[in-house]
């Protein structure tokens, strides 16, 4: 029924816009076009469509943190296998720091959960091996809150010192990643594997007070940066 399922998403992802705007006439994907995408797909009888869900966590984030890092994160994954060559994936995770940027000696605080959503892209299925290499993408989210103190500022006019301390700006997040990395079966249904992300801030709400420093589940708040995960898999038996 999966299989079915998929093959009729295909069909109504490939009708085509108007022809033109006298017309406005719409083309079906013929069967032999479809027959096409499902043998490339390898929507065939002999090959099941669902092949079972693994879980995993990160090791990095909470390793980084245990040797001196500013920022702590920690997450959990979960990852289906769709005819062992794509992989929706749905990661959960919470990060925090508390923390003075040494640059701007201001101290900085926030603690919130983020989420990931996304694809893994098996580029080695046709070898149907229990480990692979793969490439994919995920759009991340979070909704936090953040402390930011530092210095006292002088003021210009008067030439008083005024406070800089405020608690409780509100911020959001949106950014997406590309990532590419390796999978490898330890023990029977056990995989390690680490991946390399590139990350771009698609959307940042913050506060014209000051800008968030640290963003849970993206990192330091720059327009782009890079991130690595060590995961530990369980793939759950299927049949």
């Amino acid at each position: 029924m999966l299989r079915y399922i998929i093959l009729l998403v295909i069909n109504l992802l490939f009708v085509s816009v108007p022809l033109s705007a006298q017309t406005k006439k719409m083309r079906q994907v013929t069967e032999p076009e479809r027959s096409k995408i499902a043998e490339w797909l390898d929507l065939t009888d002999s090959i099941p469509v669902f092949q079972g869900v693994s879980v995993m966590t990160d090791l990095v984030g909470p390793g980084w943190y245990a040797f001196g890092g500013d920022f702590f994160s920690s997450e959990v994954a979960l990852e289906f296998n769709l005819l062992n060559r794509f992989f929706p994936v749905l990661e959960v995770g919470y990060g925090r720091t508390d923390a003075t940027n040494e640059d701007t000696d201001l101290h900085y605080k926030t603690a919130a959960p983020y989420f990931r959503v996304g694809l893994n892209y098996n580029v080695q299925y046709k070898k149907k091996s229990p480990g692979y290499i793969f490439a994919g993408g995920r759009l991340g989210y979070t909704s936090f809150e953040y402390d930011v103190d530092g210095p006292p500022m002088t003021d210009p006019v008067w030439g008083s010192e005024v406070p800089f301390r405020f608690s409780g700006i509100k911020g959001q997040a949106l950014w997406a990643e590309l990532m590419i990395g390796v999978r490898a079966e330890i023990y029977k249904n056990f995989h390690m594997g680490w991946s390399f992300r590139y990350k771009v801030r698609l959307n940042v709400k913050d506060s014209p007070n000051a800008s968030p420093w640290y963003i849970p589940g993206f990192g330091a708040s720059d327009n782009t940066a890079f991130g690595a995960t060590y995961d530990i898999v369980y793939r759950i038996p299927w049949k």
